[in-house]
């Protein structure tokens, strides 16, 4: 077990960003780390024992040199972040200083840590379980406020108890099925078919729960992908290019400008956006490059989470508009389609939308922004309806959890069916035990040394 391989040795690391700044956080873990300061470390009040969670001003000193003066903070095990003694210097950010207070702790016995590895630390010494973990990382690199909120509700351990729980649940199934064998042969049977089913659906709902949010767990985190279609030489680059006020996309009236897509993030009122100027659809057209941009255009929607069809209010017919919506929501049942009539500084006089919903239907300018801003609140409100998240909502954006929870349900729809059948409990005890495995792996019950460096791999070297 890799509780049992725990590193004995003391690692350093700069915390703080590379570069110069104000000041540079130097971390230390390990059961040399209060040793090793107290050997290079002066009190400037000249206690020699260093005060416990207080900070303790003095100076990093070597052969009699001072080196610079610092804050000392030191947490002993296992009241700390990795469960270790844990040293950190405040000192100033000069590389000089950074560098020179890394070699000396080096030279002290410390080794450089690995990326991650004060967080693995944390995760085989019981601070936090693999899923907190990774909510960790999450929280390092969120860019939003959605992205944030989802990384401390994980963090807090909000999916790993509804795991644990979910856990215990099969575990009491397991036993229920150990007692029906033990009781086998003496013609006992304890198994109540209708209590073990109800449980075993119980864990099927939440599970499937779980499964569902991952889509809207996902677009939070990295972005929900908006993709802005229509022929060529409606105002699709136009529009791209003032929503992200800049002039990303070449705008030119000969049709077929954009022969690629390209995509540009931005956040909009805390969610993530990621928007594509696509090729425009011209399905009469022979020229092989334009194609080829247009297949890249169909495989945009495809991924898509929202559609931006984009048409031309002056010269387009509002029934041709229409017909052209609904064959693509015929195709794409489930995608959000907007359809933007464009060019409205040059339309005398409003289409009649009294039989259409209006508000998937939006009148803009993409040369002057007319019902621009309109539209953006409207993307982003629909969002955040569809994703809000209450108070320790369970939403899931790890692609990880996302495959161990669609084996754990295949395992455990598969008892299901043995169970309807009344197939042998020892087939219905190896499903549920490979599923509560799988559970297992999400949280670090179950795991291995590869999946443990996949992790940490991604951290930044000091977390």
């Amino acid at each position: 077990m890799l509780k049992e391989k725990v590193v004995k040795d003391t690692i350093v690391a700069i915390a703080t960003p590379s570069g110069y700044g104000a000041i540079a956080v130097i971390r230390m873990s390990g059961k040399n780390s209060i040793k090793i300061i107290n050997n290079i470390f002066v009190s400037i009040s000249l206690k020699k024992k260093l005060s416990e969670n207080y900070l303790n001003l003095g100076f990093i000193k070597i052969k009699k040199k001072i080196i610079d003066k610092v804050l000392i903070l030191v947490f002993k095990k296992p009241k700390s972040y990795t469960g270790e003694d844990v040293v950190e210097i405040s000192c100033h950010g000069s590389m000089y200083i950074q560098n020179k207070i890394l070699s000396i702790i080096i030279d002290q016995g410390a080794r450089l840590a690995n990326p991650g590895e004060f967080t693995l630390r944390a995760f085989i010494n019981g601070k936090i379980d693999l899923c907190q973990a990774e909510s960790i990382l999450d929280l390092v690199n969120s860019e939003t406020l959605f992205s944030h909120e989802l990384a401390i509700n994980q963090m807090r351990g909000n999916i790993s108890n509804i795991i644990k729980n979910l856990r215990k649940k099969i575990i009491d199934l397991l036993s229920l099925i150990e007692l029906e064998l033990d009781f086998s042969e003496e013609n006992l049977f304890v198994l109540n078919k209708r209590e073990f089913q109800k449980i075993l659906d119980n864990i099927i709902k939440k599970i499937n729960d779980l499964i569902k949010s991952f889509k809207i767990g996902n677009a939070l985190k990295n972005g929900i992908l908006v993709s802005i279609i229509g022929c060529p030489n409606v105002g699709k680059s136009t529009l791209f290019n003032k929503i992200l006020k800049d002039e990303r996309s070449i705008v030119s009236n000969i049709a077929g400008t954009t022969r690629n897509y390209i995509e540009e993030n931005l956040i909009i009122n805390g969610i993530k956006f990621s928007f594509i100027d696509t090729a425009g659809i011209n399905n009469k057209t022979k020229d092989y490059i334009e194609k080829l941009g247009i297949k890249k255009t169909y495989k945009n929607i495809k991924k898509s989470d929202l559609i931006l069809y984009v048409f031309d209010g002056l010269n387009e017919d509002f029934k041709i508009i229409m017909k052209n919506f609904k064959s693509l929501q015929e195709k794409y049942p489930k995608k959000k389609i907007f359809i933007l009539i464009n060019k409205y500084d040059l339309i005398k006089k409003k289409i009649n939308l009294r039989n259409y919903q209006e508000k998937d239907i939006f009148h803009i300018s993409a040369k002057y922004g007319y019902g621009i801003k309109n539209l953006l609140d409207e993307i982003t409100f629909f969002y955040k309806k569809i994703t809000s998240l209450k108070e320790n909502s369970i939403i899931i954006t790890q692609t990880r959890h996302y495959e161990n929870f669609k084996k754990a349900i295949f395992y455990l729809y598969k008892v299901k069916e043995d169970l309807e059948k009344s197939i042998y409990p020892e087939f219905l005890y190896i499903d549920l035990q490979t599923a509560l495995e799988c559970l297992g792996q999400i949280i670090g019950e179950v795991t291995n040394e590869d999946i443990l460096s996949n992790i940490f791999s991604k951290f930044c070297i000091g977390k």
